[in-house]
């Protein structure tokens, strides 16, 4: 990211929307204030296209481990890495611990 984006970025406050029909999820994911958000339908265990902050292709899956989400997120661009999301919820707060190339953070969410 560039110097700008990466301002942007680390002062935004995300907002994600995970819905379920059935066997089918659906994550809409956006920065509170921007209208645009950027939606991804996928099945659990499921290999699905998706895409990075950045706009880069990802392949990603995520599975359920108990009230687990577990994550795995490969850049198919020239740029390649693993991004690695575990997302626990507890009550109305989600704990994100996001790791890639041996560096990880975490982000807390709370619903509204």
């Amino acid at each position: 990211l560039s110097g700008d984006q990466r301002g942007f970025f680390e002062n935004s406050q995300s907002q994600l929307t995970y819905t379920r029909d059935h066997d089918t999820w659906t994550i809409q994911v956006g920065i509170v204030g921007v209208p645009q958000t950027t939606t991804f339908t996928f099945k659990m265990g499921e290999t699905y296209d998706s895409t990075n902050i950045d706009g880069s292709p990802l392949k990603s899956i995520i599975r359920q481990d108990g009230d687990t989400l577990v994550e795995r997120h490969e850049s198919t661009g020239p740029r390649h890495f693993v991004m690695d999301i575990v997302r626990e919820v507890t009550g109305d707060t989600m704990l994100a611990t996001t790791s890639i190339g041996g560096i990880s953070m975490k982000t807390i969410y709370k619903r509204p």
